[in-house]
């Protein structure tokens, strides 16, 4: 139980960290572009790549915001999809000692949390969002500087709303356009 809820904040931190430090400071507006990967679907921006990172299963980075997917098979732990989403929610907060109140959105059958995190002398906004699909949790994050926080949580949030459960493609391809 400590692996599944452990690592989420170190490694997204790092992640961010990285990135930030090595981009640059526009984000231009892009057309919408789906991406599928491991039993998840998401539309995000064409701005968006594709990147592998070991303690996730899916990363997406642009030039000003990661998200990041961590999905959590049911089989990782007997019961587990016994779990509401709102216990496996609670136990992501506490698991990863976040002091964040998570929320449904309203219509929609996921919740969300956000907390801020400093990283490398500097301050991040964190959008997460939970979801319970057929074989598993999936804990989603939304990440950008917190200086612009209030220009992405609207964008987060409707990123989140495009998140479904879709099958893995047959050739193992990552991105459907």
């Amino acid at each position: 139980m400590k692996r599944m809820f452990g690592t989420l904040v170190a490694s997204v931190s790092v992640a961010l960290a990285c990135i930030f430090a090595l981009t640059g400071c526009s984000f231009f507006q892009a057309k919408e572009k789906t991406f599928e990967k491991a039993g998840m679907r998401i539309t995000l921006t064409s701005d968006f790549v594709e990147k592998e990172i070991v303690s996730q299963t899916v990363y997406y980075e642009s030039r000003k915001v990661i998200v990041t997917a961590l999905k959590e098979e049911f089989s990782m732990l007997a019961g587990l999809e016994n779990y509401s989403l709102e216990e496996y929610t609670d136990l992501t907060i506490s698991g990863n000692r976040l002091s964040a109140q998570a929320e449904q959105r309203e219509g929609k059958d996921y919740l969300y949390f956000s907390y801020e995190k400093n990283v490398s002398g500097n301050q991040f906004f964190y959008l997460a969002t939970t979801h319970k699909m057929s074989d598993a949790f999936w804990l989603i994050q939304f990440a950008c500087f917190l200086g612009e926080k209030e220009k992405y949580t609207e964008t987060f949030l409707s990123w989140a709303d495009t998140i479904t459960e879709a099958q893995p493609s047959a050739d193992g391809s990552g991105d459907i356009v």
